[in-house]
């Protein structure tokens, strides 16, 4: 039975060379039921622009004491190994979670 990982991202801009990731919720599921959850803010190591937070609710202070990507990697990798990646946008979000991993080697 095929899994899927329903995936969404919230970033500091629009360029996955130059912007960051805030914020990630991922859910797991396999024939229809929800296997794992997985959300958390992300220190994106960066300032949020303004007109992101107007657009996200996400603010400097909310991401100011989360953890940073390189912390929450092993967990991503678990819960999605083998996984269909599915999401909204999802060339959007799934360059933005390649230039994560790229950004820490």
């Amino acid at each position: 039975m095929e899994r899927y990982a329903i995936i969404d991202v919230e970033t500091t801009g629009l360029s996955p060379k130059t912007e960051r990731l805030t914020e990630i919720a991922i859910i797991i599921l396999e024939g229809g039921k929800v296997l794992e959850e997985f959300s958390t803010l992300i220190n994106p190591e960066m300032k949020i622009p303004y007109r992101i937070t107007q657009l996200t609710g996400i603010n400097n202070q909310m991401v100011q004491d989360a953890p940073f990507f390189y912390e929450i990697a092993k967990k991503i990798v678990q819960i999605t190994d083998g996984c269909t990646f599915v999401a909204h946008n999802a060339s959007f979000d799934y360059r933005f979670i390649q230039a994560e991993f790229a950004h820490f080697g």
